[in-house]
Formats: C-alpha cells, sequence, structure tokens
C-alpha cells in the first residue's frame, strides 16, 4: 500500500491557503484541496464541531475525536479552534482573511453578514480573498433560506425521481451524494475564481447551489422536458437498461450488473453461453429479436427468469471473469460491497488504499486514496485530520504571530 510522505514533491496547490469553515454539506470542498496540497486551516468552534458527533465511531468509542466521518473529511488539515461570534473571535477571523486566498464556508445565507464578516467585509480586507459558499439552494431565490440537508438535493434536484424501478417509489441513494456533489463543484468553482484572479486580479464570492449542482445528475430528464414534454419516470434511465430488459440480477453471493455486449451480436452471444451451460433450449430463437423483449408481456418475463436462474448458479467473481473470458463477452459486473472496494486487487494494484499514521492511536489507519494520478504534481494525504485544537500554537504564532500570553488569554476566555 502506498503511504503518504511529506517529502513527496509538492501538490500542485501547495502554495494555496484556505479557511475551511464549512460544514457537511461543504467540508469535502476543502479535503479535495488539502490532499493537493493546500496549507487549510480547519476552524471549529472551542468545543469542538458537531460534525465530530457523526458515527461510526473508532473502536466503538462515541468520541469527538474518534467519528471516522470526521476523520475522512478532514484529512491533510490543520486544525484551530475559534468563536465567530466572539467579537476578540471576528477579529481573529479578519486577520486570518488577510492571510489567506480561500474561505469555505457553508452558514445559512445572511449569518456571516450579521457577523461582520460577508464577502463585501472581507472583501475590503483582502481584495484578492475568495469566498466560497454551499448552500442547499444558493445566497438568493425564494428558498435560499431553507435549510436542506442531503435528502431534499436528492429530491429537489430531480434526482430522485430517476432512481429506482417504475413500480416502487423513489428511491435515496445510499450515500451523502448531494452533499459531495455541491462540495466537488464548489472546488472546480474555486479553481476558476483562482484562476481569474491570477489572471485579472481581484477575488470574487462563489455561490454554490447543492439544488443546482445535482439537477446536473439527473441526466437528460430535465432536456427531455423541456423539448418533448415527457417526464422520464423511474427505469427509463437505470432501473432497467436502454432497450428496457432488466439489468440487475441476483446471483449465488450478491447481485451482479448485467450488459450485453457488442451490438447486433449480443444476444445471439447470451444464447450461445446460456447453451454451454445446459440452458440453451430455453432459448427461443424469436428472443434474438430485441425488439421482442422491449415489450412488456410473457416473452420478456420468460428471458428475465432464465437469466435469473443462470447467474444464481455463479458468485459475481465467477460470471465477472466468465465474460472476460469470451469472445462475445457478455459482462456481469459485481456489485460491490465496502469489503469488495477495500479488497480489490485492481485498486490495490493502482496503490487507492493509503496507510495514515494515528501517533495518538500508537496505530495506522486505511484510508481511500485519489481517483486519479498526475506524476508532475501528485496527490497525497499528508495526516490525519486534526484534534480539536490541535494547531492553535502553531496557526496562531506563525501566521499572526501571537505570544503564548496572548493565546492563553484567548483559550481562558472562550474565544478558542
Amino acid at each position: 500500500m502506498q503511504k503518504p510522505n511529506d517529502e513527496q514533491r509538492a501538490g500542485p496547490l501547495s502554495d494555496l491557503k484556505v479557511l475551511d469553515l464549512a460544514g457537511p454539506i461543504g467540508v469535502y470542498c476543502a479535503k479535495l484541496m488539502a490532499d493537493l496540497g493546500a496549507d487549510v486551516v480547519r476552524i471549529e468552534p472551542p468545543k469542538g464541531d458537531s460534525m465530530r458527533e457523526i458515527g461510526p465511531f473508532f473502536d466503538d468509542d462515541p468520541n469527538p475525536e474518534k467519528s471516522l466521518y470526521w476523520w475522512h473529511f478532514n484529512t491533510s488539515k490543520r486544525g484551530v479552534t475559534l468563536d465567530l461570534e466572539h467579537p476578540e473571535g471576528q477579529e481573529i477571523f479578519r486577520r486570518l482573511v488577510k492571510w489567506a486566498d480561500i474561505g469555505v464556508e457553508s452558514f445559512p445565507p445572511g449569518y456571516l453578514h450579521s457577523l461582520g464578516l460577508d464577502f463585501d467585509s472581507l472583501h475590503s480586507i483582502n481584495s484578492e480573498f475568495i469566498l466560497t459558499s454551499i448552500t442547499p439552494f444558493g445566497q438568493t431565490g425564494p428558498y435560499s433560506g431553507f435549510n436542506g440537508p442531503d435528502i431534499v438535493g436528492q429530491a429537489m434536484s430531480g434526482v430522485m425521481q430517476t432512481v429506482g424501478i417504475p413500480e416502487r417509489p423513489p428511491y435515496l441513494i445510499g450515500s451523502e451524494i448531494g452533499y459531495w456533489t455541491a462540495a466537488t463543484f464548489a472546488a472546480n468553482a474555486s479553481m476558476l475564481a483562482l484562476a481569474y484572479r491570477d489572471l485579472n486580479g481581484g477575488g470574487q464570492h462563489v455561490d454554490t447551489s447543492m439544488q443546482r449542482a445535482m439537477s446536473l445528475g439527473a441526466g437528460n430528464s430535465m432536456s427531455t422536458y423541456d423539448t418533448l414534454g415527457h417526464v422520464l419516470n423511474r427505469g427509463e434511465l437505470f432501473a432497467r437498461g436502454r432497450g428496457g430488459v432488466r439489468t440487475l440480477f441476483r446471483c449465488k453471493d450478491g447481485y451482479v450488473f448485467y450488459i450485453a455486449a457488442a451490438p447486433g451480436t449480443s444476444m445471439e452471444a447470451i444464447k450461445e453461453l446460456l447453451t454451454e451451460h445446459d440452458l440453451g433450449e430455453e432459448f427461443d430463437n424469436i428472443w434474438l429479436d430485441p425488439a421482442t423483449l422491449r415489450q412488456e408481456g410473457t416473452e420478456k418475463a420468460r428471458f428475465e427468469t432464465l437469466m435469473e436462474g443462470f447467474f444464481l448458479r455463479f458468485t459475481r467473481l465467477e460470471l465477472l471473469e466468465m465474460g472476460f473470458n469470451r469472445e462475445h463477452q457478455v459482462f456481469s459486473v459485481p456489485v460491490g460491497t465496502p469489503k469488495d472496494i477495500v479488497e480489490s486487487p485492481q485498486m490495490a494494484a493502482r496503490g487507492f488504499i493509503i496507510d495514515v499514521e494515528h501517533p495518538e492511536l500508537g496505530q495506522t489507519i486505511r484510508y481511500p486514496g485519489a481517483p486519479y494520478r498526475m506524476p508532475e504534481s501528485p496527490w497525497h494525504l499528508s495526516r490525519r485530520a486534526p484534534l480539536i485544537g490541535e494547531h492553535n500554537d502553531e496557526v496562531y504564532k506563525d501566521i499572526l504571530e501571537l505570544t503564548s500570553d496572548e493565546i492563553s488569554d484567548l483559550k481562558g476566555n472562550g474565544v478558542i
């Protein structure tokens, strides 16, 4: 397994300085920057961020320093505590803004303005400063003041309408895909604002809406309605193949996603495969016409029952290898579990799983790595997530030149 090493060549964002104030909807944005080398300072309240209460927890110990959620989303960051609602805390933040390039936040619209820390106020302190805001519906509009957890992003973007099978209600995608999508787009937009600043000068306010970001994940459903007046229902995009044939089947040890191979030969290839396993006599020649299987009725039901009976004879890996080893490939792609991904030989060959030192635990923990490689400016996970206030002395002394006595007083007064 690959191990992070601070001696590696600097990441592509190694000259970037970021202040991270974001909650769950936006915390991934600054992680993307941090793992690419940016100096990200994670700012949380003196008693710790509420994200530390999100489980699961290491060793099932509900300790704010052992949240796996916090660990995952705050790698490579330094961490400080600061009370933004305290006047001294607001002044300290303004001083940090003079140092920083980008700030990432996800407070309700208007909250920073109430503290005197809105974009215009911060821009007057540092005209090159970029503020990236990530909220459910953006800074303006009739819904801008509404709260919106991840499920709201999935529902009100139109994505949920397309997920599942027609016979059942819409599905919620199991991961926080709304949060991650918004945060990823926000990171991309922040880089564009940075490029604009480097070319033309001046920072700007990046306003990211989860609803708008997620709506792009609904595929061509909006354009289909806009041009044809047709609302795409579940099953027309994902639950079944483009020909309307069922694609998800049970097998001996889980599920596989069935994909027929080359156009014009796929049905023949399926018949050939079934014949090798003594099921070919059930495959009528009429089924060689894919149009037959696009129509609801007896023939489609027979075909799907036959295919499931075949898949149930084998494990996911056996079916995968069977497809790759055939001249006319009929792929059965495994529906992987988290265990499968961690133990995947392909992931291992690509160095995807990273060992990260946790000195406070006296051991290393395995983390997911990056989905890409950049040999000349490599990604690397440089450190585990910060403990509460772990870098207070380091950041406040080095960046703001505060003395030990000043830091002690701020801590005593509940400012940090």
